[in-house]
């Protein structure tokens, strides 16, 4: 405890952020061999000194003007000129009372990465660790650090920070999160210039624990069933206080978040508390980076992977459905710049570290980087959603009845890997929603397919009316890779869908 203090005060930025020397010190998750935001955005430094009003100056050597700021109660922040080259540069910031010297910093663009114990879930723990791990050293302009975990119950400044910027090698890598490293690796090509990762995780911990008070408040009150545990805050404020708050002065280019397991008893309210999360996140960033980090960054999600192999509903197709909230997509109007990796197929029912950790973390890192090359980098081209339901017929009657679902308005081409998993809704003839009481679901096979269309047998209803219709809705819908419905040219899968309402 006394060695968390000690880097609380300050005092170990020195070994954190380059040589320190005097009373100045930049906040603790800056340091050597950082990537610090390209340009056009400009990224910001903060930091601490003793002496109210006095000047700090920082330089990056050999570029640009040098840019000043002053410190107003104790505190200080700069914004460094536009940077587009890769680096490696040497950044020194200076005051009357000292000089701090950053070595080997890289621009490039910096993502947050967040979430819970699947994000948190380690680069030596996924399918084929050992040849995952030895790719890591051609990446060499792929930096990385890690926030400890900390929680508050005030806002704090300063990380707890166990050790600074890291370069990768199999054993730095290792323990790090593979969801961010993985996005990273499989980004870059694209790219052609550095990436720098945060990872800010915790795992068994709630939405609200990472919510500013905004979030919280505009959401109804937060009523679990399970209670706080030792190894996993789940208390609101929290870890926003502890995790994220220290971080928001940083200029970041987007976010990952990889949460929702511990939601799983408060599915009502987590669409409010998705939206109201990713909308005071950007707020707060822009905010804290004095307008340089995007208030519309883009913001990437895991939806939640399949989890006991069995064909129980569960709590979490309701929550898929409110991690989009309730669109079934992303982008969506409540989560405008948002993109979406559906994983319920990647379910891994023999997981050495429980079937809730699958390992295959390979393919939510490849369909996260689909989505953030559309949404995030303007390649309107690349095919980034599975197919999604735009049109139903309903036909026949009695055990002749069938439905025709129709996938995006008929331009995707469908791959049709098994017949289950849609179930319809049938009810009395009074019965007007799946909502009313005395409606029932039942299995609805498909029977045919041909381009973009799938007919599904609506006879379970027998004489009674159908009402609506859902897929994918149990907690683990299908075996690897092997759920009903995916896109043939690009083998991205059917979200999970429901609606309570068909036409007559």
């Amino acid at each position: 405890m006394f060695l968390s203090e000690f880097i609380l005060t300050g005092f170990f930025v020195c070994l954190l952020g380059g040589l320190s020397e005097g009373a100045l010190h930049l906040s603790n998750y800056y340091g050597d061999h950082m990537v610090l935001q390209r340009g056009p955005q400009r990224a910001v430094l903060t930091g601490t000194a003793t002496r109210e009003g006095d000047t700090v100056t920082a330089q990056i050597v050999g570029h640009g003007s040098p840019v000043t700021g002053q410190v107003h109660s104790g505190k200080w922040k700069v914004k460094l000129p536009a940077v587009t080259e890769a680096g490696p540069f040497v950044i020194r910031v200076s005051s009357s009372e000292g000089q701090v010297t950053l070595n080997d910093v890289l621009f490039g663009d910096v993502w947050l990465c967040s979430g819970q114990s699947n994000m948190e879930f380690q680069m030596n723990q996924v399918m084929n660790s050992g040849a995952e791990l030895q790719k890591v050293s051609q990446f060499p302009t792929i930096r990385f650090f890690k926030a400890q975990h900390q929680k508050s119950n005030t806002p704090l400044d300063n990380l707890i920070v166990a050790q600074g910027w890291s370069l990768p090698n199999p054993q730095s890598v290792q323990s790090f999160s593979a969801v961010c490293w993985l996005f990273a690796e499989y980004l870059q090509p694209h790219l052609k210039y550095p990436i720098g990762l945060v990872e800010a995780s915790w795992g068994g911990t709630t939405i609200e624990a990472w919510s500013p008070p905004e979030a919280i408040n505009a959401c109804p009150a937060i009523h679990h069933t399970q209670q706080e545990q030792s190894c996993c805050p789940q208390s609101k404020l929290v870890i926003w206080n502890g995790m994220i708050r220290p971080l928001l002065s940083m200029t970041i280019f987007g976010a990952l978040w990889y949460q929702g397991e511990s939601n799983w008893d408060q599915t009502d309210i987590y669409s409010c508390q998705m939206k109201q999360l990713i909308s005071t996140w950007r707020s707060e960033f822009n905010q804290q980076s004095m307008g340089e980090t995007s208030q519309n960054f883009p913001f990437g999600y895991v939806q939640l992977a399949g989890y006991h192999n069995s064909q129980d509903v569960g709590a979490f197709p309701v929550l898929r459905w409110a991690q989009t909230g309730g669109h079934g997509y992303a982008p969506n109007p409540d989560q405008p710049r948002s993109f979406m990796a559906v994983a319920m197929d990647l379910p891994d029912f023999t997981s050495p570290y429980d079937p809730i950790h699958p390992r295959y973390k390979q393919d939510v890192a490849q369909r996260l980087v689909l989505g953030a090359l559309n949404v995030a980098y303007g390649h309107s081209d690349v095919a980034f959603q599975g197919p999604f339901p735009t049109q139903f017929h309903v036909t026949g009657s009695g055990a002749q009845r069938t439905i025709t679902i129709e996938y995006n308005n008929g331009r995707t081409s469908l791959d049709i890997r098994n017949t289950k998993g849609f179930d319809i809704c049938c009810g009395g003839a009074n019965a007007h929603s799946c909502a009313e009481h005395g409606t029932y679901w039942v299995d609805a096979p498909i029977t045919s397919h041909q381009g973009s269309h799938v007919t599904i047998a609506a006879s379970g209803c027998n004489a009674n009316k159908v009402l609506g219709l859902r897929y994918a809705w149990r907690e683990s819908p299908c075996n690897l890779k092997q759920c009903a419905i995916y896109a043939a040219d690009s083998s991205l899968p059917a979200p999970p869908y429901l609606t309570n309402t068909l036409p007559a």
